[in-house]
C-alpha cells in the first residue's frame, strides 16, 4: 500500500495488557488478507534491525483443523518465513468470543472520477449507476456488490464481482494513489468518512459489507485472502510489545 495513504483510526480506550506469547510453527498460520510487498519490506528491515519480533502475532485455531487463522500480523508472519524463519511467538485467542469486534475498512478519495471509472472497465470490473441511491444502500448491506461508490457530487456507483472485484479496486486505488491522481484514505468508521465527504475532505466513498467471522474462516478454508484492509479486528486488550529474540524462531 502506498506510503501517501492516509490511514484513519478510530480512537478505543482499550487497555494494553501483556500477555506471555507461544512459539507456533509458521506453517500452521493462514493468512486471510493479501500482503503489501512494501509494508513486507519495512517489517523485514525491522526485525533485522532490532535482532527480535517487537509483537506476537494474534492467531485464533480454524475449527476441525491443526492450523490457525492469522487475526493479526500478516505482515510479521510473511517477514519472518522471507527471513528463513519456522515458528513466531503468537497469543492465541477465542475468535468467536464476543468480545472480539470484526469491523472493515471504509476505502475514500478525492480526484477525478472518471479516472478511476477507467481503471475499473480496464480490469474488468464491471459497474453501472445506481437507479435508486436508498435501495442500492440496502443492497451494499447485503452484500450484493464489492462496493457501492457515493459521492459529495450525488454520485452513486454500483461496483460487482464479489471478493475479486474487491481485490481489483483496492489495487486501481492503490496504484492510483501512488501514481498521485487521488488523494486515498482509509475509514476504520464509516461515520467518519460520510462526515469528511461532507465536509469535503473526500469526494467519494466507497461502502461495502462488513465479513462475518464465518465468512473470514471460510476464505481461509478455502485458500482464498480478501484484499488489503478489509477486516478490522478490536480485541478487549491491545497485547504489550515483547521482543522475543529472532534466534528463537529458528
Amino acid at each position: 500500500m502506498s506510503e501517501r495513504v492516509v490511514v484513519k483510526i478510530p480512537k478505543y480506550d482499550i487497555p494494553v495488557k501483556r500477555v506471555e506469547p507461544v512459539m507456533i510453527p509458521l506453517d500452521q498460520m493462514l493468512p486471510h488478507e493479501e500482503i503489501v510487498s512494501k509494508r513486507l519490506e519495512d517489517l523485514v528491515d525491522l526485525i533485522k534491525r532490532l535482532n527480535a519480533v517487537d509483537m506476537p502475532i494474534i492467531l485464533a485455531p480454524i475449527p476441525s483443523s491443526n492450523k490457525y487463522l492469522i487475526v493479526d500480523g500478516h505482515h510479521r508472519w510473511a517477514a519472518l518465513k522471507e527471513l528463513g524463519a519456522r515458528k513466531a511467538p503468537a497469543i492465541i485467542i477465542d475468535y468467536f468470543d464476543p468480545s472480539v469486534k470484526l469491523y472493515t475498512w471504509y476505502p475514500a478519495f478525492s480526484g477525478d472520477l472518471d479516472v478511476f471509472l477507467k481503471e475499473l472497465g480496464r480490469a474488468g470490473v464491471e459497474y453501472s449507476v445506481c437507479s435508486d441511491m436508498s435501495s442500492s444502500v440496502k443492497g451494499v448491506e447485503e452484500g450484493c456488490y464489492a462496493f457501492l461508490l457515493i459521492g459529495k457530487d450525488g454520485s452513486c456507483i454500483e461496483i460487482y464481482g464479489g471478493v475479486s472485484g474487491q481485490k481489483k479496486v483496492s489495487h486501481i486505488l492503490d496504484w492510483l494513489s501512488s501514481s498521485d491522481l487521488i488523494k486515498l484514505v482509509y475509514y476504520g468508521l464509516k461515520e467518519d468518512a460520510l462526515d469528511d465527504m461532507r465536509n469535503s475532505f473526500v469526494e467519494y466513498v466507497l461502502l461495502r459489507k462488513t465479513p462475518s467471522k464465518e465468512e473470514v474462516m471460510e476464505i481461509v478454508r478455502r485458500g482464498e485472502v480478501f484484499s488489503p484492509k478489509t477486516t478490522r479486528h478490536v480485541l478487549p486488550y491491545i497485547p504489550a510489545k515483547t521482543y522475543t529474540p529472532l534466534n528463537k524462531c529458528f
